[in-house]
């Protein structure tokens, strides 16, 4: 079974131009390290806002912003297709499934933490020592979910939007899948000598792509990946891909003292937990399920046409 036939993979065929594959790696990595990185050092050199403070996640959110629009850019100016392209038709439909994946990503992960929680590996701590936190937090907390879905839906705009479509017309399904989510994982510092992190962010990361080809669109995993963002580091306080616990949360969970790190996570947090693994491993059958279900759906063929005006560009 070729992407190809997807109809978010045709897509991509709908501007002037598709992008080389190597030029889309090459995209991705400047958008990440020169557009965001660097953005994020400009912002914070202005506004010098407190590591994991409210203040931080609005500074963040604005490279956040700059990162996806540089994809926006170059899929318009480069490509001259359509924005809407990348994932992002039918925006009424759409929000409704933003709103529903951040339910969905909020309970996925709050899975493996409530268990951690229930059978005392994880117990309630104080916090950082400028920690804002119990109900007078809440309106806060509430109000970065925004944060969440720009910070979330930025990466999913980069790897599963722009470059996961981009191989999807050129590579094998199974290549233009984990090609990109062999990156994402790498991207948070995460390499297969760390099993239990590399099978969290890794799964996440097919999961993620499988479940935007069931649904043709990106709504629904940003929402996820943004719901999974804030409940973790907001809701429950707890360390997100290793990144020290926010200063803003509803509430603080660490493992409790002599709870083996395979289990808890350790330092880099539930991500790097057995439950969140065996959770990650459900839902990437899950998707697949769903994926191969939406695939009887599609055409039979599909419009390549590399060697037309609608070749990708080679350099």
């Amino acid at each position: 079974m070729s992407l190809k036939q997807s109809p978010l993979a045709q897509d991509a065929f709908t501007g002037k131009r598709v992008t080389a594959p190597w030029l889309a790696y090459l995209i991705t990595v400047l958008c990440i390290f020169l557009v965001q990185v660097g953005g994020l050092a400009a912002l914070t050199a202005v506004f010098d806002p407190k590591d994991g403070s409210a203040e931080g996640q609005w500074v963040e959110l604005g490279s956040d912003l700059l990162m996806a629009g540089a994809v926006f850019l170059w899929v318009w100016l480069y490509e001259r297709r359509s924005i809407k392209t990348l994932g992002f038709r039918k925006p009424g439909t759409g929000v409704v499934k933003l709103l529903v994946g951040i339910l969905v990503g909020a309970a996925l992960i709050s899975a493996p933490i409530m268990f951690l929680w229930a059978i005392g590996a994880y117990e309630v701590v104080d916090g950082p020592d400028d920690a804002f936190t119990g109900l007078p937090s809440l309106t806060l907390v509430v109000a970065l979910v925004a944060a969440s879905i720009v910070q979330g839906g930025s990466e999913e705009v980069l790897i599963r939007g722009f470059l996961t479509q981009n191989n999807a017309v050129r590579f094998p399904a199974w290549l233009a899948i984990l090609l990109p989510a062999l990156l994402f994982t790498v991207l948070h510092g995460i390499w297969p000598w760390r099993p239990l992190p590399f099978i969290v962010i890794f799964g996440y990361a097919v999961s993620a792509a499988l479940i935007m080809f069931w649904q043709n669109s990106l709504w629904l995993i940003i929402g996820i990946h943004a719901g999974w963002n804030w409940v973790m580091g907001n809701v429950w306080g707890i360390e997100v891909s290793g990144i020290d616990a926010k200063s803003t949360s509803l509430m603080y969970l660490s493992p409790t003292d002599g709870a083996p790190t395979w289990l808890t996570g350790g330092d880099f947090g539930t991500e790097a937990s057995l439950p969140a693994a065996v959770m990650v491993i459900a839902l990437t059958g899950i998707s697949f399920l769903l994926f191969r279900r939406a695939s009887r759906t599609w055409p039979n063929t599909a419009t390549t046409a590399l060697a037309t005006d609608k070749a990708p560009a080679t350099a």
